[in-house]
């Protein structure tokens, strides 16, 4: 199988899982006008998607482990697609609501499957790098899909937002059906866990009391979840306290994509020549000393665009340093278990970004002191959980 082509899957994967979370967000007025619900309940749709794209992958995983990657694949990917289409002419919210958990149940498929066939054919190292572009596709469809949705809100309706995603899926799906063989050896097949419920769960459990799995876990979902914070909790500084419109805010959404890709293009670069444990230090200096300067500023009396906007960017590259390797190292200590491992470091990230994000409720938008120390003290947390794992591996 050609690396390339695995690599090319996990971009799509990644960027199909982000892109079906936040293309219909610019929408969301329009379909509570439309199915006669108020916004929250319509905000309860976002959340319905996340909650089934990460908790699927706790079963994605163990069954590509057993019954190879490509087929489980296609099965989520076909999931993604029908429930994509029925979202773009279902009659009624609730109806729609429950299919937003369907459309979230395939996507996570391509998020953990990918992942654990990267993990199926290059090299440690090779692995972090590849996760790296990942990230790219990641922050790319972070900042675009919004973009995208909105434009099409302002020229039809939010329905074809649906259209526009499972019609990538079909894509994507074509492509794998096309160009990706099983990557999944018989060796590593025969050697995994069998998909019964209870087996499935200790092999979790292994994981999850193993420092070598959890550590780099939650260094990823730390690190995405100080990016997802301020995400809920920067729109209303903006647009209630600066004067920024939706449209110049996503502007600011922008700017942080580039700095996340130029992150991930370090990793790419240095992961090789450098190592993994000197690029997780130098990530996590990177988001010590955002959190520092935001909340320096904040103490000096800063409250503006300037004073909050530039220490987020340092913050964001950093995270985009820690976040492949924090993925990739679990796949890498577990070869045989890769399905798993990619499947429940995916749910940590997801539903722990989740709860980080529940900060954002309560923190006020009077200073930007609240948001500078709450980031500061999650880099900190961060700081013990990079200098844990790199005394437990420093080759």
């Amino acid at each position: 199988m050609s690396n390339l082509a695995v690599i090319l899957y996990v971009c799509l994967g990644a960027a199909l899982g982000q892109t079906g979370l936040f293309i219909d967000l610019p929408s969301l007025p329009q379909l509570a006008s439309d199915f006669g619900v108020d916004a929250a309940a319509t905000q309860t749709t976002v959340t319905a998607y996340a909650l089934g794209y990460g908790a699927s992958q706790l079963v994605w995983g163990p069954l590509s482990d057993r019954h190879g990657r490509r087929p489980i694949a296609l099965a989520g990917l076909w999931m993604f697609i029908t429930a994509s289409l029925l979202l773009a002419v279902v009659p009624g919210f609730e109806p729609f609501r429950l299919l937003r958990v369907v459309q979230g149940i395939g996507a996570g498929c391509g998020t953990s499957v990918s992942r654990a066939a990267l993990r199926d054919v290059l090299s440690n190292r090779e692995l972090a790098r590849a996760m790296s572009f990942a990230s790219i596709s990641f922050a790319l469809a972070l900042g675009f899909a919004p973009f995208v949705g909105g434009l099409i809100g302002r020229a039809t309706s939010w329905r074809v937002d649906f259209l526009l995603v499972a019609a990538l899926g079909l894509a994507t799906a074509l492509y794998l059906a096309r160009a990706l063989p099983e990557s999944l050896s018989r060796e590593l097949a025969a050697a995994a866990t069998r998909p019964s419920v209870a087996a499935i769960g200790r092999g979790y459990l292994r994981l999850a009391v193993d420092a070598r799995f959890l550590l780099p876990s939650l260094i990823a979902t730390v690190a995405t979840g100080m990016i997802a914070l301020y995400d809920a909790a920067s729109p209303f500084i903006y647009e209630t306290r600066f004067g920024f419109d939706a449209a110049g805010f996503g502007s600011l959404s922008l700017g942080l994509t580039v700095a996340y890709i130029a992150g991930a293009l370090m990793v790419v670069r240095f992961v090789v020549a450098r190592g993994q444990p000197w690029l997780l230090r130098f990530g996590l200096g990177a988001m010590l000393l955002g959190g520092l300067l935001m909340v320096g500023l904040g103490l000096g009396g800063w409250f503006d665009t300037l004073s909050l906007f530039l220490p987020m960017l340092v913050i964001t590259f950093g995270a985009s340093v820690l976040v492949p390797i924090g993925l990739a190292m679990p796949m890498q200590s577990f070869p045989a278990q890769a399905g798993q491992a990619s499947a429940l470091t995916g749910f940590l990230q997801q539903e722990g970004t989740g709860l980080l994000v529940l900060i954002a409720t309560v923190l006020p938008a009077s200073s930007q002191l609240p948001l500078a120390l709450t980031l500061l003290a999650l880099a900190l947390v961060l700081g013990l959980l990079v200098c844990s794992y790199t005394r437990l591996t420093p080759a």
